[in-house]
């Protein structure tokens, strides 16, 4: 019996009320177990598609260990870049040399030497007004999903 020939069924007033009770029985069995059934193959789709996608990231994480290996091997050779240049404004701001010196290192890391880069000037910047727990909780609130 299919689908159309149910609902002929049901429509027709010569049915007993037991006879309406296993015809719309039928109806809602046949809802479960299309619905069901629908859900376990998306189910067995997302498996497959977590499968693909993890495949995907250990084979990326894979070439960048590759990679790192070789910049370990491009590091362990010593090269003497110069620091980029830094102006004398930043001893007035009330910025340790210290501070000023890490800076310089970390821009020449970044881009090599000081021929690609330029540091004009440091300085503190504001905090806001608020406590380092009122800037986590920004934070934390504002991350993108």
């Amino acid at each position: 019996m299919n689908l159309s020939s149910v609902a002929l069924a049901a429509q027709t007033e010569g049915l007993s009320l037991a006879e309406k009770g296993i015809t719309s029985a039928k109806v809602v069995l046949t809802g479960f177990v299309v619905v069901f059934a629908m859900l376990i193959l998306l189910i067995f789709i997302i498996k497959i598609y977590s499968t693909i996608v993890q495949k995907a990231q250990s084979a990326g994480s894979n070439s960048k260990k590759g990679k790192n290996k070789k910049d370990e091997k491009t590091a362990e050779k010593p090269v003497a870049t110069p620091a980029p240049a830094v102006t004398a404004s930043t001893a007035t701001d009330g910025i340790s040399d210290e501070v000023v010196a890490v800076i310089s290192a970390a821009v020449a890391t970044m881009y090599g030497s000081s021929e690609k880069a330029r540091i004009k000037s440091i300085k503190k910047s504001s905090d806001g007004g608020r406590s380092a727990w009122a800037k986590a909780g920004v934070l934390d609130n504002t991350r993108p999903f």
